[in-house]
């Protein structure tokens, strides 16, 4: 008999909006934890909750998806922009292949789970992730990840558009400032969930009930 989690009770709705979510139809997304940005964002605290997240997970049978930002394609408007843009804001664009584009062996990840890798911060953009998740079944998405107001938002964002209910993990993602990281949860949080709902690792654990 296929077990369902607990609803979480999140902000600014009890998540998911439908009660229903089990290892059948969700996912965790880890987005952007790479070595360099947990650096520059002196995101060590950051790391160790979406380790926490990937082990319940892993416990759970919740497939656990990972993405790094800073693909091949440098020359292309997206990356440009991007890596320009991130000089300014403290938002670093790493070279692929390079020690700081890598993802932080820290989140001890499944040996089978999918990297995808994309040029700026949608994680669905100029990827298969959209077809992957489509292809088991999985609507429901908790996600967890670095900069809050850059891959973190702009995934969270572009999945609600694409019909995923979502849940960022807010002790799990950190901005490039405090007060960016806080106004933008609730900017996901904002018209009664408009791109999503708000909730912490302990309460997303609680509710996989993993011992």
């Amino acid at each position: 008999m296929l077990k369902r989690f607990a609803s979480i009770d999140a902000t600014p709705y009890s998540w998911p909006f439908d009660g229903r979510w089990s290892a059948d139809d969700s996912a965790l997304l880890v987005l952007g934890f790479q070595s360099g940005m947990i650096v520059a964002l002196e995101a060590q605290p950051e790391l160790a909750v979406a380790a926490r997240l990937v082990s319940a997970a892993q416990a759970a049978g919740l497939p656990v998806i990972a993405s790094r930002r800073g693909r091949a394609e440098t020359l292309s408007p997206v990356a440009g922009r991007r890596a320009a843009m991130g000089a300014e804001m403290g938002d670093p664009l790493f070279p692929p292949h390079t020690p700081e584009w890598e993802l932080a062996g820290a989140l001890d990840l499944p040996a089978d789970a999918p990297i995808f890798d994309h040029p700026g911060d949608n994680a669905f953009y100029s990827t298969g992730l959209e077809a992957w998740l489509r292809q088991r079944g999985i609507r429901n998405l908790v996600l967890a990840g670095l900069p809050t107001e850059g891959l973190l938002h702009a995934t969270q964002r572009a999945a609600n558009d694409m019909g995923f209910e979502c849940i960022a993990v807010s002790d799990a993602c950190k901005g490039t400032t405090d007060a960016r990281h806080a106004g933008q949860l609730r900017i996901t949080a904002f018209g009664n969930g408009l791109f999503g709902t708000v909730a912490t690792a302990d309460q997303l654990i609680a509710a996989l009930n993993v011992p």
